[in-house]
């Protein structure tokens, strides 16, 4: 059996240095790992139009669905704005054109004035 003393004066050998060098080598790779996170919630913040509140706890997974569901939002907004877009550009193209359809005209020219301001604010950034 060893000796206290022996045990903290040992020689890193070349086995202990190499598993040293690999935990250093983790770490690093962990925080590189985060910085990237971080920059993909700064870029998803201000690109996607979505506030992201901080995750309860700091660790990749939380971070990670944080990101994701922002990501889904984002995407649904902008889905949504512009399939209101095409719907009221039909529905003014429509009250335009058909006969049957003019007496719609005011409803339909707001509904197109509303959803390009609403496609406006999304491109602008404007968070919804």
């Amino acid at each position: 059996m060893c000796s206290y003393e022996h045990c903290i004066n040992v020689d890193h050998t070349e086995g202990n240095s190499r598993l040293l060098d690999e935990l250093e080598a983790s770490k690093q790779s962990r925080l590189l790992a985060w910085s990237v996170l971080q920059r993909l919630r700064m870029v998803l913040s201000e690109m996607g139009s979505v506030a992201i509140p901080p995750p309860a706890q700091k660790t990749f997974d939380a971070e990670g669905e944080a990101l994701e569901h922002a990501l889904r939002k984002s995407f649904r907004l902008r889905n949504d704005a512009i399939k209101n877009l095409c719907s009221s550009v039909r529905r003014f193209r429509d009250a335009t054109i058909k006969d049957e359809c003019k007496g719609d005209y005011p409803h339909a020219l707001q509904a197109l004035w509303k959803a390009l301001d609403r496609a406006e604010d999304l491109i602008q950034n404007r968070t919804m």
